[in-house]
């Protein structure tokens, strides 16, 4: 109980934790790749506002004509090979074959295309920086996409439609280099998921290691209680024999009363209850029980039965539908156990003259089903049924049952790694389904 309870508390701690640092991370790149876009977008209109004179004179295709608006040529820059480092820098790069593929530059272009989509200028902030071919390819991708901005590789282009001065309508492609944002982008998100998986990590250890302390006195709490449970059992044993051998020798001098039947009746329910009541401390204590592979068709048909004869005084019907030579490998006693558990309870709440089915089948799982009709299914309560001491108002009768069987069937399906579920059927029935795994 308390490890399962160690491993919940990690695996929610855990997930929150991942979640909190995933939105951050999240929110963080978000913003600054937002952020990115908004000022290259901001650089692309400046560009094109400063390039674009409404003069389509001149035909000067290596793009230094016509960058300045007052028609002035620029001043010549000299254009540094590409992948070539700046003198006298370390050649330092964090991703080097990112930055070469992103060919790490800021500088752009505005292309001036006529109606048949024929270039008419090329305008570069630096002589030669792009070729001819280059630009026409990449405005002829732009075009065929029909956008009127967004990226071409890591271009960030914007189409407009612009009128010469003398009225002639041209198409103007701004291109601006996007590969520094988009490196700076990359790189912010790859630190950042890093530092977010490192941060992670590290809390999760401290989690791991402060979880055990944080349980800690919930398991001092629930092994007192265990113990308390156990040791009040065993000390109940001793008075309940004296006064079940008192009345046996009081009924041999004074001969029989119903008085003396019922002691001998609560005495039997209260060695019922102390029973269950160590049979759940047992399990509780998760010691690794000894499986042995036995026929679970034969234990589950002679358990169920030993009910036909109560079955049939009360004026039900049993019926079995159980194949043949299922072979588990379990506790067999474990499990018998829980078969009579369900059994008894489909007898004490079966109405009057009501059927009672139980089913073995073996395919993808073991699945036992023990099904019967129920005189008032709105008292029925699939999710309560299992708690312990839960009884529905009309089963609070003098039956001899305390609400224990169904928690101790219910722990000794997770002790082989399986489940119990209940739920209500149509035609006032309700039915209590075992799924056990298969054995390997």
């Amino acid at each position: 109980m308390i490890p399962k309870l160690r491993k919940k508390f990690i695996s929610i701690t855990a997930a929150a934790l991942f979640a909190m640092i995933l939105a951050v991370v999240g929110a963080i790149n978000c913003i600054f790749y937002l952020q990115n876009m908004r000022l290259l977008s901001s650089h692309l209109d400046m560009m094109l506002e400063e390039n674009w004179t409404g003069t389509a004179d001149s035909q000067d295709r290596t793009g230094d004509s016509g960058f300045l608006p007052d028609g002035s040529a620029p001043p010549e820059r000299k254009v540094r090979p590409e992948g070539q480092r700046p003198p006298g820098n370390m050649d330092f790069r964090l991703f080097p074959r990112f930055e070469n593929d992103l060919r790490m530059r800021a500088d752009g272009c505005v292309i001036v295309l006529d109606n048949n989509g024929e270039i008419l200028e090329i305008r570069q902030d630096a002589a030669g920086s792009y070729s001819e071919e280059e630009m026409a390819s990449v405005a002829d991708k732009i075009l065929g996409s029909g956008k009127s901005q967004g990226w071409q590789q890591y271009y960030r282009f914007r189409v407009t439609e612009r009128l010469t001065q003398e009225g002639a309508p041209v198409t103007v492609i701004g291109l601006i280099n996007g590969s520094s944002a988009l490196y700076s982008v990359f790189t912010m998100l790859s630190v950042s998921a890093v530092t977010g998986l490192f941060s992670f990590l590290t809390v999760l250890l401290i989690v791991l290691f402060a979880s055990g302390r944080a349980v800690r006195p919930i398991a001092e709490s629930y092994a007192r209680q265990k113990q308390f449970v156990t040791d009040a059992g065993h000390e109940l044993k001793t008075p309940l024999t004296v006064i079940s051998a008192d009345n046996e020798l009081a009924r041999m001098l004074y001969g029989d009363s119903e008085w003396f039947d019922g002691i001998d009746k609560q005495v039997e329910k209260m060695n019922g209850l102390v029973r269950s009541l160590i049979d759940l401390a047992k399990m509780d204590e998760e010691q690794k029980p000894v499986f042995a592979s036995f026929c679970l068709s034969d234990a589950v048909y002679d358990t169920a039965k030993s009910f036909e004869n109560l079955i049939h005084a009360g004026g039900r019907l049993l019926t079995l539908d159980i194949a043949e030579n299922i072979y588990y490998h379990g506790d067999e006693s474990r499990l018998r156990q829980i078969v009579s558990i369900l059994m008894d309870n489909a007898v004490k709440y079966c109405s009057e003259k009501g059927k009672i089915a139980v089913r073995l089948t073996a395919e993808k799982s073991v699945k036992l089903q023990v099904t019967n009709d129920y005189a008032s299914p709105d008292q029925f309560d699939p999710e309560k049924v299992f708690e312990r001491f839960y009884r529905a108002d009309k089963a609070r009768t003098s039956d001899g049952s305390y609400g224990l069987g169904l928690s101790i069937a219910r722990s000794i399906a997770q002790l082989h790694h399986g489940q119990i579920r209940a739920k209500a059927l149509e035609h006032s029935r309700v039915q209590f389904e075992v799924t056990l795994p298969k054995s390997k």
